[in-house]
């Protein structure tokens, strides 16, 4: 009966489970004398709803296109000329909000200026005269974590998973202390080169960590203590940074960004965890309200939320782990494992 249940509600979850993936873009900008602009445009291959660059109308291609797969990502290489728009340029992007994305947008002025911006929604607009002075670099990419980790439904039930097993809020407070430690190292050890990032890999294996967590969460009655657990989730913490640091790496941060991004990124992932347990508390506390003038409900209430939850844990991982496993075959004859 557990495996025909968790088959079907596999079926229901499918559609939702696919779309949790943030695949951030880079657009970088070069003005050159004379209307022209050299454009570089950089889309991930596996990205389900690619965006794409809107131009003003008086602009119009010039050249040769260059196209090309460079680690995981179509790049494309081209120059445009635009007419009377020296120093205005305005440039936005389609189907950001669509697939739920960013686009990391470099702007490299004819004067010798620098600009850098984080645009995710279809309706932001960048113009070089209106946004001189730039954005700080550390609150665009704590805003970037904070998107990424809630829109990250599989970081998420991973942490859903610790809230379970937890016996008391101590042991939350080292397991979600070991998962960050975890996720921190990967995340930096990626970013500066250290190690490669292997990203259909990891995100099959992050995919497991969650299946793991929910057959843990099933095993009533049996607490889950000792440091060998604690291992554990900082060994799923290493895991979870690679996925991380995907998104950094996709989006090219330059060396002179790159510790403010790290910094930005990182605090933005806590800051959404911390969120997401926040609001998982609220609503424990409002249920058990609720329930507190029915206490013969109360047991068998909260016994089935928490039978769906690890159901819904089980599903949508088995889900993701055939999905991102049928990925990863395919990455790896592209060429983009």
């Amino acid at each position: 009966m557990r495996l025909i249940s968790s088959f079907l509600l596999l079926l229901c979850l499918s559609s939702v489970a696919s779309a949790h993936k943030l695949a951030p873009s880079l657009l970088e900008l070069r003005e050159l004398p004379s209307g022209v602009f050299s454009v570089m445009w950089r889309t991930p291959v596996l990205a389900s709803t690619p965006p794409t660059v809107v131009f003003p109308a008086s602009c119009h291609a010039i050249g040769q296109l260059e196209q090309s797969v460079q680690e995981g990502a179509i790049e494309q290489r081209y120059s445009i000329l635009c007419a009377g728009v020296e120093g205005t340029l305005n440039v936005s992007f389609n189907n950001l909000s669509a697939s739920r994305s960013v686009a990391l947008l470099r702007w490299y002025g004819v004067d010798g200026s620098e600009q850098q911006v984080l645009l995710s929604s279809d309706e932001d607009i960048f113009s070089p005269r209106a946004q001189a002075h730039g954005q700080n670099a550390i609150l665009q990419f704590t805003g970037l974590g904070i998107k990424h980790i809630l829109i990250g439904v599989d970081h998420l039930l991973f942490v859903l998973g610790l809230l379970l097993i937890a016996a008391s809020r101590n042991r939350l407070l080292v397991w979600i202390s070991a998962f960050t430690v975890g996720h921190s190292i990967t995340l930096m050890l990626v970013s500066i080169g250290v190690i490669p990032r292997w990203p259909a890999l990891a995100e099959l294996l992050i995919a497991a960590s969650v299946l793991v967590m929910a057959l843990y969460a099933d095993r009533q009655g049996q607490r889950v203590q000792g440091r060998a657990f604690v291992v554990l989730v900082a060994a799923f913490g290493l895991l979870h940074g690679l996925g991380f640091a995907s998104v950094l790496d996709e989006l090219m941060v330059t060396r002179g960004n790159l510790l403010p991004a790290l910094l930005g990124f990182n605090i933005g992932i806590e800051l959404g965890q911390i969120f997401f347990i926040a609001m998982i508390a609220l609503l424990l506390m409002a249920v058990n309200r609720v329930l507190a003038t029915r206490s013969n409900w109360r047991a068998p209430c909260l016994l089935a939320a928490r039978t769906a939850t690890i159901y819904v844990m089980g599903a949508a991982s088995m889900y993701w782990m055939i999905d991102r496993g049928l990925t990863l075959f395919e990455a790896t004859f592209r060429g983009v494992y």
